[in-house]
């Protein structure tokens, strides 16, 4: 219940009372401080200071620190302003709020029995929104409200996926505790390993093979995560998926195998490669 107008206005004449109490307070202690030591500076007929001796000298440095002091002095901050929360939050309120970690916002839509799994127009849920974000407490609190773990949008993506994409371990974690598909493969028919390995990140991957993910699974195009890790010149990528058992004689597509996409200036990855292929 929202306290009655005068109320709030006397509430909020308090606190601004109570800044400018505490303003006058610190003015009336910086002139004390300044009384206490009043500062005299010689200057000539231009105005201009005169440092003849070493008292002189003193004076200059104790209005140097006065000034300094006072430039310092901060100001009480305004209180923090009250977020309320609308009674009613639609579809699209919620969708936000899971972009922006809003957890007010989507209590209130879930206790007022709001869809979890409701999407916007390119089929992306909550889930996939708060995923994509990194925000691994509203994924937590959307997947305790049974939201789907399976769900896909419309490129066939899912929350694995999304959260792969920017990086985000802690919620890769949260997902496939709750169940989520490590083998799913999007239109593109990319795994969320093909999505770490394209996008760089690095403990993502290693957690995926921790967890079982297959080496490979190629794509449409007949890229496995190797040829990817190549491809882009991640030769991190290239040194674990090698040391887990990454198969270097699949060809894509196009006939090439892993090695063949190395360029002429991609030292590091060449020779991990032709190592690799050396010791077979």
């Amino acid at each position: 219940r929202a306290p009655p107008p005068t109320c709030a206005w006397r509430t909020a004449q308090q606190v601004e009372d109570g800044g400018y109490e505490s303003s006058v307070s610190q003015e009336k202690q910086d002139t004390n401080t300044n009384s206490e030591r009043s500062v005299s500076l010689k200057t000539d007929k231009s105005g201009r200071l005169l440092v003849e001796t070493a008292a002189d000298l003193q004076n200059l440095l104790l209005l140097r620190k006065t000034r300094r002091q006072q430039k310092a002095t901060v100001r009480p901050a305004a209180p923090p302003a009250v977020h309320r929360v609308p009674y009613y939050v639609d579809e699209d309120d919620f969708l936000q709020a899971c972009d922006q970690n809003q957890q007010l916002l989507i209590d209130r839509y879930l206790s007022t029995g709001g869809d979890v799994n409701a999407c916007d127009s390119f089929e992306r849920t909550g889930l996939h929104r708060a995923s994509s974000q990194g925000h691994a407490e509203v994924v937590f609190k959307l997947l305790e409200a049974g939201a789907d773990v399976h769900r896909r949008d419309k490129l066939w993506s899912t929350c694995l996926h999304s959260a792969c994409r920017g990086g985000h371990l802690s919620v890769l974690k949260l997902l496939l505790d709750h169940g989520g598909d490590i083998t799913a493969t999007d239109k593109l028919d990319s795994t969320p390993l093909h999505v770490s390995v394209r996008t760089g990140h690095l403990e993502c991957v290693e957690h995926l093979i921790q967890c079982g993910a297959e080496l490979n699974t190629q794509d449409r195009e007949g890229d496995s995560p190797l040829h990817d890790a190549v491809r882009l010149n991640r030769s991190k990528l290239i040194q674990l998926l090698l040391e887990h058992g990454a198969n270097t004689h699949l060809r894509n597509q196009d006939g090439l195998l892993p090695l063949d996409g190395v360029m002429v200036w991609q030292n590091d990855s060449r020779n991990l490669l032709t190592e690799h292929c050396s010791r077979k």
